[in-house]
């Protein structure tokens, strides 16, 4: 998985973690995410995810490694 692989991933699951709180709180739009999630706090998250994923996959590497 390349670096654009892993940004596409992170940007994903912003949009669904977003999408899953609007449907159960009733939000019909994402124009409020949109503004919320802008910026410093997008950079944030995408590199909270980021990480994230990276960590999943050095381990799947590690447990590779192994077998």
């Amino acid at each position: 998985m390349n670096k654009q692989d892993i940004q596409n991933l992170a940007e994903n699951a912003l949009h669904e973690a977003c999408r899953y709180m609007q449907d159960a709180l009733g939000v019909k739009t994402g124009d409020n995410a949109a503004y919320f999630f802008s910026g410093e706090a997008e950079d944030t998250i995408y590199r909270i995810f980021r990480n994230y994923i990276e960590d999943e996959l050095s381990i799947q590497e590690y447990k590779n490694e192994d077998n």
